[in-house]
C-alpha cells in the first residue's frame, strides 16, 4: 500500500509540473512585474525542461533581461556571450545595445559598457554602438565605475 501512495504522489506532483511554455508565460509576467529573480527561476524551470527551440530561445531572452534588469552585469554578460555563440544569427546588434541600457538603468554602468565592448566584437563598425560607446565616452562622472570599464577597455586614456 505505501508503495503505490508513493506512485499516487510522484503522480500528482508530476500533474502540477509546469510546462516550459508555462514556465515562460511565467517568466515574463515576472518580468513585467520587475520580479527579476523569480523571472530568473521561471525561465530556468522552463529551460529545465523539453522546451521546443522557440520557447527555449524566448525563456533565454526574458532570462538575459531579467539578470540585466536585476543589475546582475556579470552574470547579463556571460548569458549574452552564451546565446551568441549559441544562436549568433538571433543575436544583432541592437540586442547588445538593449542590455546594455537595461544594465546602465540598473546602476551597472562599467557592466554597460562590456556590454557595448562585446557587441562591437561582433559587430565592428555597427553606428549606434559607435554612437553608444561615444555617449558614454562623454558623460562619465570622474572616478565612476563606466570611466574606469571605459579606461581599461582602450576607449579613454
Amino acid at each position: 500500500m505505501r508503495c503505490f501512495s508513493v506512485l499516487v504522489m510522484a503522480l500528482a506532483l508530476g500533474a502540477c509540473a509546469e510546462t516550459p511554455r508555462e514556465s515562460l508565460d511565467e517568466a515574463r509576467q515576472a518580468l513585467a512585474e520587475s520580479r527579476y529573480p523569480d523571472a530568473i527561476a521561471a525561465a530556468d524551470a522552463g529551460l529545465a525542461g523539453d522546451a521546443d527551440a522557440v520557447t527555449a530561445w524566448g525563456l533565454e531572452l526574458v532570462k538575459l533581461e531579467a539578470l540585466a534588469r536585476d543589475g546582475r552585469g556579470d552574470d547579463a554578460l556571460a548569458q549574452l556571450e552564451e546565446l551568441a555563440a549559441l544562436r549568433p544569427e538571433h543575436m544583432p546588434a541592437t540586442q547588445y545595445s538593449a542590455t546594455a541600457d537595461q544594465l546602465r538603468a540598473a546602476g551597472q554602468g562599467g557592466a554597460a559598457i562590456q556590454v557595448l565592448d562585446a557587441g562591437l566584437g561582433r559587430f565592428p563598425e555597427d553606428p549606434m554602438l559607435l554612437d553608444l560607446i561615444e555617449e558614454a565616452k562623454a558623460a562619465p562622472a570622474p572616478g565612476s565605475e563606466e570611466l574606469e570599464m571605459l579606461r581599461s577597455l582602450g576607449y579613454v586614456d
